[in-house]
């Protein structure tokens, strides 16, 4: 008993309390080792996979282009509740215009569903955009902007930018 004992302290797991030794042999001992081990990499790697799928970013990305219409449409919604006709600039330098812009909270309550769905952080109104900036849950924070077309005035674009790519993921003609 007592050789058995020893060997039971010896092995790398001196976390194992002697009556943990002592219901059990070390066969069982090394298999539930183990069998815990492996279940705490699986978990983790369950963790990790769900976690790097699950950004709010890929989770945008995977829409249809019905949703993208809402949305865009949502950020039309926004415009006109808040409109800037004042149409001014403030001048920073002498070659660079902060055209007027109005800040909004991502939480404002007047922000339709399908915006504060997406947990924005805070959304910029122009006269002819909107920027909505998404922050990062685990990773995957984003910046949508709904605005004029840069080669034709008539077709409206919806964006996203992360990590420096800018993506057209929706556009509508206008007359």
């Amino acid at each position: 008993m007592a050789r058995w004992f020893e060997s039971c302290l010896r092995t790398p797991f001196l976390v194992l309390s002697w009556w943990y030794c002592e219901r059990f042999n070390q066969v069982n001992l090394m298999r539930s080792v183990k069998i815990i081990l492996g279940l705490a990499v699986f978990a983790i790697l369950i963790f990790y996979t769900v976690g790097l799928f699950s950004s709010r970013y890929l989770r945008f990305m995977h829409e249809d282009t019905a949703y993208y219409s809402q949305v865009a449409h949502a950020c039309d919604a926004i415009m006109q509740q808040h409109p800037l006709n004042f149409g001014g600039s403030t001048a920073l330098s002498s070659n660079m215009m902060l055209l007027d812009t109005l800040k909004l909270s991502g939480r404002d309550p007047s922000l339709p569903e399908i915006i504060r769905a997406l947990h924005p952080d805070r959304i910029s109104v122009s006269a002819n955009q909107v920027f909505i900036n998404i922050p990062p849950e685990r990773g995957g924070g984003f910046g949508l902007i709904w605005k004029h077309g840069d080669l034709e005035t008539n077709n409206w674009v919806l964006q996203t930018g992360a990590d420096g790519l800018i993506k057209t993921v929706y556009s509508e003609r206008r007359p």
